[in-house]
């Protein structure tokens, strides 16, 4: 669709991402880090990055990939230590950013705050700032506002600093097009595949080397430690089943937020876009006013081919596609001449040309949906679903605290906690540590602590473990079995098994590796013992079945001077393929709508990378510490 929002790109983003996630500042886990370290993460020229700085961070992650994955999202990954680094390394950049903002005395005046709050649409009702619905809006996500506007500050302070990196790299158009080409490009290549299976009848695998192999990998042939483990699982969702609303309470939530249920008008438009520049000079940019006019009288004579003068015509190349279809918008979203001439217009109008800074746009109005009030019966059902979830939230977190002090207290046993929190103790058959992880929602943490020594010998309770967003678990062992070794005599044939294929699969590298070295020494295929198929086409980005990324990466790094050219590979099967690359097939001409995009991709990929350059270097100049064994702690 046709960009035709305000020009601060990257504070924009920041606003939407303030908004759409849902930052959990002070989640359950607040209530209960008794034992968690406190140390700083880091330090950045003697200022500290707080541990709850950084538990701030690890929550905001979570919760957006639990939004983006749904049931997929492992929370395990963030106990990772790669990744548990690269967030502290976020913290990191933010704070040399900090520093180097002050020591430019840049400031955010409080009128730039308020104003920039005031311009997002989502708080606007009939078009104008609603504090009532700014409140409301920021109550869902667990915020106040004065924590939005403190984290918008220091998102506005920083930049300054980052959008001159960020939005200020041209591509070329050559480059571009050269990238596409690249991306584009076909090889086309035959196959000759040397298998494994056929070495592995040959293959001698002595009876010492099967047992050395047993002796050398005791971990591999083990029977995994087993336990059977009783758990509580405390769950908003669960809570919310218990608890009643009244239809009182019902009417008393409508009345207080009729605000938050008004719709603002909403207008349909399409478009055709004559593209011109301020900066164009004076002739260039009359002649396309005169284009867009000549555009709109077509379009005025015969409104029904709107969408096929919009397609043939339009320089949008994002809407005309589509014949200029923009979609619904309401006031806010747009520039403000093209706005204006939507809003003033009736259904059916085509105005224009309109000059905004895009060049000239000739409107046509296709829908209005007028401004309204949602009635109390079509939210009725709504509303009560969200008096509910807050009801059962507020149960939720005392609940919450209850349950850890009582795992705590009375360690020995669930029971108690169960008993007070009107619950149920599961108890599992004998299962793995991936399955007790599976029960735990993925989360690696509650595994780590159920089977830590002291709670495999004592039997006792875990702490109350956030396990998913309003989910915690407490467990204990109830019975144990330790891992085993499995006997030799067990898995003697399963070793040597992996012995000959591993054996099969040398000696077929090693043949394939002596047929290249001829084939590339100009014997023919016939000498070198080998036979090619039929040679299939090969792209870069597209992927082919039999052909491994190693496969695909030495076949585009092979110079096709001269042809054919032969590479080799392990192949996907485990034994080894030559490729014979036969021909290059260069792509047409690149259409100049996809160069330009190509070209702003790269631009945002250059900015991104200059700006983790400039980041870097700040962090070069500055004392940076990080604390590994406080990043370890959870």
């Amino acid at each position: 669709m046709f960009d035709l929002v305000h020009k601060h790109k990257r504070v924009a983003q920041i606003i939407l991402a303030l908004l759409i996630v849902p930052f959990a500042f002070v989640g359950v886990d607040y209530y209960f880090r008794r034992d968690a370290s406190t140390a700083a993460v880091a330090t950045v020229s003697g200022e500290e990055v707080s541990r709850a700085e950084f538990d701030d961070l690890v929550r905001q992650q979570q919760d957006r990939l639990r939004q983006q994955m749904g049931r997929a999202f492992d929370p395990a990954i963030f106990d990772n230590p790669e990744v548990r680094y690269s967030l502290v390394e976020q913290l990191v950049a933010q704070r040399v950013l900090q520093g180097q903002a002050r020591g430019h005395r840049f400031r955010v005046a409080d009128t730039e705050v308020a104003r920039a709050i005031a311009e997002i649409e989502a708080f606007r009702v009939d078009g104008k700032f609603s504090k009532e619905r700014y409140v409301a809006l920021l109550a869902q996500q667990n915020m106040t506002p004065a924590m939005f506007e403190r984290r918008l500050r220091e998102e506005l302070l920083l930049a300054p600093l980052q959008e001159p990196l960020a939005a200020a790299n041209i591509v070329a158009a050559p480059t571009a097009e050269r990238f596409l080409a690249l991306l584009a490009q076909q090889r086309e290549v035959a196959v000759a595949t040397i298998d494994a299976e056929p070495f592995a009848k040959d293959a001698k695998v002595a009876d010492a080397d099967v047992k050395a192999f047993y002796d050398q990998n005791p971990a591999a042939f083990q029977t995994p430690e087993q336990a059977k483990v009783e758990y509580l699982l405390l769950t908003l969702p669960a809570l919310e089943g218990k608890v009643t609303v009244d239809a009182a309470e019902v009417r008393k939530a409508y009345e207080e937020r009729q605000a938050t249920y008004a719709k603002a008008e909403e207008r349909k438009a399409s478009h055709i876009l004559v593209a011109s520049k301020p900066d164009m000079k004076d002739a260039d940019r009359e002649a396309a006013k005169a284009k867009a006019e000549k555009l709109a009288a077509q379009a005025r004579a015969n409104p029904a081919k709107f969408a096929e003068l919009a397609k043939a015509s339009s320089e949008d190349p994002g809407s005309a596609a589509q014949g200029g279809d923009l979609g619904a918008f309401a006031r806010g979203s747009m520039v403000k001449p093209f706005e204006d001439a939507v809003f003033a217009a009736k259904e059916g109008d085509i105005v224009g040309p309109v000059a905004t800074d895009f060049g000239w746009h000739v409107i046509m109005v296709t829908g209005i949906e007028r401004a309204r009030q949602r009635a109390f019966d079509e939210v009725k059902g709504e509303i009560e679903a969200d008096v509910r979830r807050q009801k059962a939230q507020a149960r939720f977190a005392a609940a919450a605290d209850q349950l850890q002090n009582l795992v705590y207290e009375q360690a020995d046993s669930l029971a108690p906690a169960a008993k007070a929190l009107d619950m149920s103790v599961t108890t599992t058959p004998f299962v793995t540590r991936s399955q007790v992880q599976q029960l735990a929602m993925g989360n690696a943490k509650l595994v780590a602590a159920l089977f830590a020594p002291e709670s495999v010998q004592a039997k006792r309770n875990t702490e109350a473990i956030e396990v998913g967003t309003n989910a915690l678990m407490a467990a204990r062992i109830a019975e144990y079995k330790p891992a085993a070794p499995r006997p030799f005599d067990e898995v003697r044939d399963e070793i040597r098994r992996q012995l000959v294929a591993r054996s099969a699969a040398e000696q077929a590298a090693k043949v394939g590796r002596e047929a290249l070295a001829k084939l590339e020494a100009g014997a023919s295929e016939k000498e070198a013992g080998v036979t090619f198929g039929k040679a299939v086409s090969l792209q870069r980005n597209q992927p082919q079945p039999g052909f491994t990324a190693e496969a695909v990466t030495r076949v585009f790094q092979a110079d096709a001077a001269k042809l054919p050219r032969y590479v080799g590979a392990t192949s996907d099967k485990g034994g080894f393929a030559i490729y014979k690359l036969v021909e290059v097939k260069a792509p047409e001409a690149a259409d100049p709508r996809r160069a330009e995009a190509a070209a702003a991709q790269l631009g945002d990929q250059i900015g991104r990378e200059l700006t983790n350059a400039y980041v870097a270097s700040l962090k070069a100049a500055a004392d940076v510490k990080i604390n590994q064994k406080a990043l370890e702690a959870k």
